[in-house]
């Protein structure tokens, strides 16, 4: 089975509202063996009463960089651990990379972008098969560097990021006022998650748009498939 790598999407443009992402997507080096989600869905008011906390979700996960293992066959790596191979193993270190080669990419999404009206790109992150994992903008990162060539060069490096969830103008309008259940054209490479995650932004409700049009097969979708999307509950939590 081909690996398949995490892969960031950024948002290229906005058209009315709605981000337009790269055809080319930032891939990591080496995927994360951890990524957390985290949601506050209700606060205590006054009386002990419990109200909706409106607050997006937040997703964190830690990326791996090491140039001198590239090229390094993953059967000797492991891919998701981050020990030293032996020596006989590593490419000519006169040949390894600058890790800020890699980094940097990932490092200015928290950067301003003026022809986005000055705020940060919106990244939609994906993994395996069109399976969008997080859409939102790159809050925070810090960078740690832990291993140099002797000439000072970086050339291991981790990232810690964290994710806030961005959720679309219509989005929000569906759940705050849902009207009628839309039609959705079903196009090639979509998956009831993809097609969850960019209506509802949480690709774990595909169960939502199966139940409303009765697939027996939700994974067997067909171009040109015309799909019901409901509008959520009121009592739907993500």
């Amino acid at each position: 089975m081909k690996l398949e790598k995490l892969k960031i999407y950024v948002e290229e443009k906005s058209i009315n509202g709605k981000p337009i992402f790269k055809i080319k997507p930032i891939e990591v080096l080496f995927n994360p063996n951890r990524i957390e989600i985290s949601k506050v869905g209700w606060t205590q008011g006054f009386g002990g009463t419990l109200n909706p906390a409106d607050q997006p979700a937040n997703l964190s996960l830690e990326l791996f960089f090491d140039t001198s293992l590239v090229g390094v066959k993953s059967s000797d790596l492991g891919l998701f651990a981050s020990p030293i191979p032996s020596l006989s193993l590593l490419p000519d270190i006169t040949l390894v990379k600058d890790v800020r080669d890699y980094t940097k990419e990932i490092y200015n999404l928290t950067e301003k972008k003026g022809d986005l009206g000055n705020r940060p790109p919106i990244c939609k992150l994906v993994w395996g098969t069109n399976t969008v994992l997080f859409q939102g903008v790159l809050k925070q990162l810090t960078k740690s560097y832990t291993r140099f060539l002797a000439d000072g060069k970086p050339v291991r490096a981790t990232l810690n990021c964290s994710f806030e969830e961005w959720e679309s103008p219509e989005t929000t309008q569906k759940k705050l006022n849902p009207i009628d259940d839309p039609i959705r054209i079903v196009r090639r490479g979509e998956t009831l998650s993809s097609i969850a995650a960019e209506e509802y932004n949480d690709p774990s409700l595909w169960r939502v748009i199966a139940a409303a049009n009765k697939l027996d097969h939700p994974r067997q979708l067909t171009p040109g498939q015309r799909l019901t999307v409901p509008p959520l509950p009121a009592d739907t939590t993500t």
